[in-house]
This record gives C-alpha cells, sequence and structure tokens, in this order.
C-alpha cells in the first residue's frame, strides 16, 4: 500500500499567501540576526559564506529540521537569492501529490527552460553533503541554464 498526503489545497494556499506576506519583515530580521561578516547581501556569493555558516552550525538534516524556525528563514534568503538575480517567483505546487516538492514553496524562474528550485530541500542537502558550496553550484547551474 502507498501512503500519499493530500493536502487541502485551499488552506494551503491561504497558508502560502501568509507565508509570502511575511517575507520582507522575516527577511529583514533573519539579516539582522545572522553574523555581519557573513555580508547576506543576496549575491550569489553570499550562498557560499552561508553555507559554511549552515554546515558549522548544523551537522545532520535531524538537526536542522529541529530547528524549523531556522529552517524556513534559511529556506527565504536562499529562494530569494536565486529569485532577485535569476528572475522568478515563489509558488507552492499543489497540483500532484506525486511531484517531488509538492506543498513545499519553491521558486519558477520566468525562463520556463530553468528547472524549479526548492530552497528547504536544497538546504537539508547541504547539511548532509557538508561541501559548503552545494547552494552556489544549484545556483550557477541555473545560470548555465540560459
Amino acid at each position: 500500500m502507498s501512503y500519499e498526503k493530500v493536502l487541502n489545497i485551499e488552506e494551503e494556499n491561504d497558508n502560502f499567501q501568509y507565508w509570502l506576506m511575511e517575507m520582507g519583515d522575516l527577511l529583514d530580521e533573519f539579516v539582522e540576526e545572522m553574523p555581519s561578516e557573513l555580508q547576506l547581501d543576496y549575491s550569489p556569493q553570499s550562498l557560499l559564506r552561508l553555507e559554511e555558516w549552515i554546515i558549522s552550525n548544523y551537522k545532520t538534516i535531524p538537526e536542522i529540521e529541529s530547528n524549523s524556525a531556522m529552517l524556513d528563514k534559511l529556506a527565504r534568503y536562499v529562494g530569494e537569492t536565486f529569485r532577485r538575480n535569476i528572475g522568478g517567483i515563489w509558488e507552492i505546487p499543489l497540483d500532484d501529490p506525486k511531484y517531488m516538492f509538492y506543498g513545499i514553496p519553491q521558486i519558477v524562474f520566468k525562463d520556463e527552460t530553468i528547472s524549479p528550485f526548492c530552497p528547504l530541500i536544497s538546504i537539508t542537502t547541504c547539511v548532509d553533503r557538508g561541501r559548503g558550496d552545494s547552494l552556489y553550484r544549484r545556483y550557477m547551474n541555473r545560470i548555465d541554464e540560459f
């Protein structure tokens, strides 16, 4: 038997709209509370600095997932860095429960040849890999798709 979670689309859309409305304030707070040497300026290079901070503070996926507020802020910052530099919009896929990023905010790019980007999953992946350049490489791969 296969189990898939089917979300209430109307409720999830409402939650997502609220999530988007909070974006600016939460990102301002996030940038303010993070160490100033990270220079969080939404540049692609800031992804390298931020990832180093992430992997030095979180060693495992369960560890970062246990701090859901921080994970959300990290995902917002990383997503906004991609969106601002490449051009796109936030979207929450709710039409296909089998879709890998079902119910998780992602960036869909104006240039439809560029594959969507899910910042939350990318952050947990960077923790798992511990390389230090995973987020930046994902960014550069999307630039190469132009």
